[in-house]
């Protein structure tokens, strides 16, 4: 997965909006919302830790066997908000 990826760009579009309402957003509530449902658990997991490791969104993961596990994310980063824009 690449940071072109629809996935992604759907994702962080998702996280943008959650965190103007409240201060986290989990994997889980990622994982539920309606726009992204329409992609699988492991690509949202791909595109939330893509965005974490190119400083997209001020985040805290956790993995284990090769999968995302937890993800907190707390903000999108001015790096984020100029991919979107």
């Amino acid at each position: 997965m690449q940071l072109n990826d629809p996935c992604v760009r759907t994702v962080l579009k998702y996280l943008k909006d959650a965190l103007e309402k409240q201060s986290t957003v989990s994997f889980n509530e990622v994982m539920s919302a309606p726009q992204c449902k329409k992609y699988s658990i492991s690509d949202i997991g791909k595109a939330l830790e893509l965005l974490r490791r190119y400083g997209f969104v001020n985040a805290r993961s956790k993995f284990g066997c090769s999968e995302l596990l937890e993800f907190t994310a707390t903000g999108i980063t001015e790096k984020g908000m100029n991919y979107l824009a």
